[in-house]
C-alpha cells in the first residue's frame, strides 16, 4: 500500500459512476408493495432469503434463514469468485434487511451465552460488535461492485414538529429508530432509501395498482439519496427505477462539474499489503487466543502452515484471515 498523497489527488478526474453497479438500494414498505418482485427483475439476480416469501420470483435464490455464519459463506463465494460470475450475477438482493440483522446479533449473543444483546456487559459493546462485523460483511459484498438491493418493512412513529408542535405520524424502515441497530447504520450506508407506497385496488378491474417509488423525504415519509434522483418514480418499476437512478447519477455528475464512467474495482491489495494489516492482529490476538488465531489461519491455509507463507494466488485466503481476525478482535473488545 503506497503513502497517501495529497498532490496525487489534486491532479485527479473525477469521475462519478454510471449506471447501477456498485449501488446500494434500501427499499423498503408494507406488504405486497412489489418489492421483492421488482428487484428480482434487475439484471442477472439472486437473492438471499432471510425470510419465506421468494417462491413467486423466478431467479437464483438461497435460503438463509437460520445462521448468520450462512450468510458470511455465501459472502465469501461471491467475493472470492466474483471476476467467474461477472456475466451471470450482478444483483444481488437481501429479503429482509432486518431478519439479516437478527441473524448477526443472534451469532453474537450465542458467542456471549445471553439471549439479547443488550444483557453483554463489561468492556464489550455488543451493538458495537454487531454493527462491525454486519458492516465489514456489506462492505466486502459492495467492493465488488454487484448492485446490493435491501429490502425491509416499514414502521410508523410519532414525530413533533419543531415549529408548531404539531404531532404527525412518520414512515421510516423498520428498526431504525435504535441507533445502536445495524438497521439504522445500513439505512446510512445505502447510496439510496426508497419508500415503495402502496396505491391499492383499481375499482374497475380489481387489479393491484403498481406501487409508487418515494425517493426523496417528505413530511411523512423517510427517504434519501446520495445523487440528485426525482422525487417520484410512478409507477414503480424495475425498469423505471433503474432509469431513474442512472438519470440522477448523470444529474449529480453535471452539477459537480465531473464526468460520468464506469469506475473499476478498487486495486486489490497484494501479499505484502495483507501481511502489513494481519501482522497487528496476529500480535494483539496471540496472547490472548493463540489457538484460535492458529484455528483462523490454518482453515484457510492449510494445517502447520503460517500467514508468510501464503503465495500470491493465496489472496483471498488472506483476506479471509484478516476479517475473522477483525471480527474476533472486536468480539474480545481488544482495539488495534
Amino acid at each position: 500500500m503506497g503513502k497517501f498523497s495529497f498532490k496525487d489527488k489534486i491532479k485527479e478526474e473525477v469521475v462519478f459512476d454510471s449506471g447501477i453497479r456498485g449501488k446500494r438500494i434500501l427499499l423498503y414498505g408494507c406488504n405486497d408493495t412489489g418489492k421483492t418482485f421488482q428487484a428480482c427483475h434487475f439484471p442477472h439476480p439472486f437473492l438471499i432469503e432471510t425470510e419465506a416469501g421468494g417462491s413467486a420470483v423466478n431467479c437464483p435464490k438461497e435460503d438463509c434463514t437460520e445462521r448468520w455464519s450462512k450468510f458470511t459463506d455465501i459472502v465469501d463465494d461471491l467475493v472470492k469468485n466474483a471476476d467467474e460470475y461477472e456475466d451471470d450475477l450482478q444483483t444481488v438482493i437481501i429479503d429482509t434487511a432486518e431478519n439479516l440483522v437478527k441473524l448477526s446479533e443472534r451469532a453474537v449473543c450465542n458467542t456471549f451465552g445471553v439471549r439479547d444483546i443488550s444483557e453483554i456487559t463489561g468492556k464489550q459493546n455488543g451493538y458495537n460488535i454487531c454493527r462491525t462485523d454486519f458492516q465489514l460483511q456489506i462492505n466486502r459484498l459492495t467492493a465488488k461492485r454487484y448492485t446490493v438491493i435491501f429490502i425491509s418493512h416499514e414502521e410508523t412513529i410519532d414525530m413533533t414538529d419543531e415549529v408548531t408542535g404539531e404531532v404527525y405520524k412518520f414512515i421510516q424502515p423498520k428498526g431504525t429508530s435504535n441507533e445502536k441497530s445495524s438497521m439504522r447504520m445500513l439505512r446510512d450506508l445505502c447510496d439510496y432509501c426508497i419508500y415503495c407506497r402502496p396505491n391499492g385496488i383499481d375499482k374497475e378491474t380489481y387489479e393491484t395498482i403498481n406501487s409508487t417509488a418515494i425517493c426523496k423525504r417528505t413530511k411523512n415519509v423517510f427517504a434519501r439519496s446520495r445523487f440528485a434522483i426525482k422525487t417520484i418514480v410512478n409507477p414503480f418499476t424495475a425498469e423505471n427505477l433503474i432509469s431513474a437512478i442512472e438519470d440522477s447519477v448523470k444529474k449529480s455528475a453535471e452539477q459537480e462539474g465531473a464526468k460520468v464512467g464506469e469506475i473499476k474495482e478498487t486495486e486489490k491489495y497484494t501479499k505484502k499489503d495483507y501481511l502489513e494489516i494481519i501482522k497487528p492482529y496476529v500480535t494483539k490476538l496471540w496472547g490472548v487466543c493463540q489457538e484460535d488465531v492458529t484455528r483462523i489461519i490454518e482453515c484457510e491455509l492449510g494445517e502447520g502452515r503460517k500467514v508468510s507463507d501464503a503465495t500470491d494466488d493465496e489472496l483471498v485466503a488472506l483476506d479471509n484471515i484478516y476479517n475473522n481476525l477483525v471480527t474476533k478482535a472486536t468480539l474480545l473488545g481488544i482495539d488495534v
